[in-house]
């Protein structure tokens, strides 16, 4: 086990805890639910668990961000089997557009005696056996791919009967408007989703998990350095992972780790519009109503936002679940927005 490895993890010997995720993952998929979804904040081990769940059943694993076109879904499936041939070897031998040699595949998606996407679904299909298809970060799909996913998942809902679509993101708002559940122009709405949510560790779990981790390194933090990073953290896992890596490469200063995931948060932020940051700068200063957003922004920047757009920015951050409530689902994304730099016109 490597628990400070900032890399996802891949094996369950290599997995911290997460009986309870891989337990419903795992029985959701075994009763055939055709549609799943993981969702959790960001960092909180989703892509870990994932490839660990994919380690022990039939599957496909597809990292959504960065795929624009079909051709990139393609690609990554692709790339996917190739890199676990010998698990997928005896699905895939004799099918159409599939070309086994040795320890190379190759996949013809387009032209003569080719396979699509859908159509490869429908070959694992036959195979009778339950296969399931993860995308993650689902919410970067953009149209036209966006569309064909809803529908290929649709026709897998409804036709193949051994296929499970695992559906995971950690902009958990985004998520849900890619599905378009609630959309009677959606082919997936009304449809039953299986739902479960990846949560943060717990004090004791997050304790537990920093001296399993210092051990293994062989390194022991004085008590007061691991609560520091407890109480700060809040359970997420992959902060965690960088308070630990690199306190163990030698990093013996809390501020300096904390300054270093706060700048990692900023980054993120700092890709947002300026409105928004404006919005997450009111309330990570304290704001806890529309009102005293407005009032703060005004003071700051001399304009008075209009409530209907105010409101949506607002909607935006919930659904990028960076805020639920005026409150930040996340402590160093809430002191990144402290830093936030920004000018209204």
């Amino acid at each position: 086990m490597a628990l400070f490895d900032v890399r996802p993890k891949s094996r369950r010997e290599e997995l911290f805890d997460r009986e309870r995720e891989l337990g419903e993952l795992g029985s959701a998929v075994s009763r055939g639910h055709p549609l799943i979804l993981l969702l959790g904040v960001r960092r909180i081990g989703k892509t870990s668990i994932l490839r660990t769940f994919l380690s022990t059943v039939n599957g496909i694993y597809v990292d959504m961000r960065g795929v624009v076109r079909r051709q990139d879904l393609e690609a990554r499936v692709a790339d996917y089997v190739s890199e676990h041939l010998d698990r997928f070897r005896r699905f895939l031998s004799g099918v159409r557009g599939v070309s086994i040699a040795g320890l190379s595949i190759e996949i013809r998606w387009r032209g003569r005696d080719s396979i699509s996407f859908l159509g490869l679904l429908e070959e694992l299909n036959k195979r009778g056996e339950r296969f399931a298809i993860v995308l993650d970060e689902v919410q970067h799909a953009r149209p036209p791919l966006s569309a064909e996913l809803r529908n290929a998942i649709a026709y897998a809902y409804d036709n193949l009967e051994n296929i499970t679509f695992i559906i995971a993101g950690s902009e958990i708002g985004m998520v849900r408007d890619f599905l378009r559940l609630d959309d009677p122009s959606s082919p997936l709405y009304g449809r039953h989703v299986h739902e479960i949510a990846v949560e943060r560790f717990s004090m004791d779990l997050s304790r537990e998990f920093l001296y399993r981790g210092f051990r293994e390194e062989g390194v022991e933090p004085p008590k007061e350095a691991i609560e520091e990073a407890i109480n700060f953290f809040d359970g997420i896992v992959g902060w965690l992972v960088l308070f630990g890596r690199s306190y163990v490469d030698g990093a013996r200063d809390f501020s300096y780790i904390k300054r270093l995931a706060i700048e990692t948060a900023l980054q993120e932020l700092n890709k947002l519009t300026n409105r928004e940051k404006a919005v997450l700068k009111a309330v990570a200063h304290g704001c806890r109503n529309w009102s005293c957003v407005r009032d703060f922004i005004a003071e700051q920047h001399g304009i008075l936002l209009p409530k209907s757009t105010l409101s949506r920015v607002i909607d935006k951050l919930e659904k990028l679940s960076i805020i639920k409530d005026y409150t930040f689902l996340d402590p160093v994304y809430k002191e990144a927005s402290k830093n936030l730099h920004t000018t209204l016109t």
